[in-house]
């Protein structure tokens, strides 16, 4: 047996211990961070299809879900006509019909990307090299006779800076991304092992998706079976609870978010082709994908856009832009919250510094994913903070704390300054906010 001593110093000895193995592990792990980022890359390719067929199954489930919601109770009357087993076999069908639904839409987008926007991509780049310098032509002279008479030193300015901007610019069409184009597609296919394992993992993760469409119930009870075998019930309820929030917020924001783009992207083709604006297709396309960026997406996809209008006409990029504010503004404020709802539940100052603090951390994927990823880490303090606050039987709301002076350490009473005594220490105390007098006015 041991003593109370011995017991006490076996304990530093375990913790002790604990330190230094990890500090080796560590300082291995430091060491060897070349071959340990070689081993990561290696596992991560292996399992490429999995994630492909992951964030496929991710994407498509709401409308997997849909389509076995609408069609279960269709077949089990309608067809079925509610016979023994009528419930199960319907519930199969619809589970075919709806991963072969979700299938064909992938498949679809894919071919239409490939077959149709890259292509037209192409060709308008192509013109807008041909192109060029008519219409720089007749942008300078459009810009000289706006300012004509009035100040000609900021015409020139402007037309100098625009003219640099298009020798880079038709340089670079011109010398480096027109003539390389065969050269970029004989790399492909000189390169043919990592095309056709792009297109086999994209394959393999279609299958990876029925299969996760179809067992993610199966799945997810699997999960919720370790957690209970190796966890306490309470904080395996916790992870569940938590879980599916996580579940949900990335679900409604990334899918709604996507649902968002492609409607806005459509509306702007077609807006743009009933103004007969040039280049409506490569506008629109560039448009609808950075849409996608919260916050700095329109911005990102309006600038690139309008300076290329500006070198066809500037009345056309001035048309623009009046166009995608008023786009923008549809979108913001009517077309995104009918989509997202409240799915994050973040102010607009907590929007912006996730957007540029994972954005920094994970670049265009963290500017993407960067505000459900905040919405769940301040989910996570909050309850963590909440659960803290309940051990010091403290209050949980916000607002109780508004203009808090101190609370008493032994009999656990607040105490509140007025504002309107300013910062005389002798006049700090009152009463909290609402609770009589005047005091909660000026809250």
């Amino acid at each position: 047996m041991l003593n109370d001593n011995n017991r006490q110093y076996v304990s530093w000895g375990i913790t002790a211990l604990v330190v230094v193995v990890l500090s080796l592990l560590l300082s291995f792990f430091i060491s060897r961070f070349g071959a340990v980022r070689s081993f990561a890359a290696s596992i991560l390719n292996i399992l490429m299809p999995v994630i492909y067929g992951a964030l496929m199954a991710f994407l498509m489930a709401p409308a997997y879900n849909t389509v076995c919601g609408a069609l279960v109770p269709f077949l089990a009357e309608k067809v079925f006509r509610g016979g023994k087993g009528a419930g199960r076999r319907a519930y199969r069908v619809a589970r075919f019909t709806a991963t072969f639904v979700c299938i064909a839409v992938i498949v679809a987008f894919v071919n239409i990307i490939i077959a149709l926007i890259i292509p037209q991509i192409i060709s308008g780049i192509s013109d807008l090299a041909n192109s060029m310098p008519t219409d720089t032509a007749s942008a300078a002279s459009f810009i000289r006779e706006l300012l004509k008479g009035k100040n000609e030193n900021i015409a020139n300015v402007i037309i100098s800076a625009g003219d640099s901007a298009y020798s880079w610019l038709s340089n670079w069409i011109h010398m480096e991304f027109l003539p390389n184009i065969n050269t970029y597609l004989s790399q492909m296919t000189s390169g043919i092992v990592k095309v056709l394992n792009v297109v086999k993992n994209f394959f393999i993760g279609l299958i990876i998706m029925a299969y996760a469409l179809n067992m993610k119930e199966l799945l997810s009870a699997q999960t919720k079976r370790i957690l209970y075998a190796f966890f306490p019930v309470t904080a395996a309820n916790s992870i569940v609870s938590e879980a599916r929030y996580v579940k949900n917020v990335f679900t409604q924001f990334i899918v709604g978010k996507i649902i968002d783009s492609i409607i806005i992207g459509i509306l702007c083709y077609i807006c743009l082709c009933f103004m007969r604006m040039p280049f409506a297709l490569v506008i629109s396309t560039f448009v609808g994908v950075t849409n996608v960026i919260p916050f700095f997406g329109p911005f990102i996809g309006a600038i690139p856009s309008a300076f290329i209008l500006l070198i066809v006409s500037p009345m056309k990029a001035l048309q623009f832009c009046v166009f995608i504010l008023i786009l923008q503004q549809f979108d913001g404020n009517i077309l995104g919250p009918k989509i997202l709802g409240s799915a994050t539940g973040i102010s607009s100052f907590w929007v912006l510094f996730s957007i540029l603090f994972f954005g920094g951390l994970w670049g265009i994927v963290g500017m993407v994913i960067g505000i459900p990823t905040f919405a769940v880490l301040a989910r996570f303090l909050q309850r963590l903070i909440e659960r803290q606050l309940e051990k010091r039987k403290l209050p949980l709301e916000t607002p109780a704390y508004d203009r808090l002076d101190r609370i008493d350490p032994v009999s656990g009473e607040p105490s509140y300054h007025d504002v309107r005594k300013g910062m005389d220490p002798g006049g700090g105390e009152g009463k909290r906010p609402g609770e009589g007098g005047s005091g909660g006015a000026d809250a």
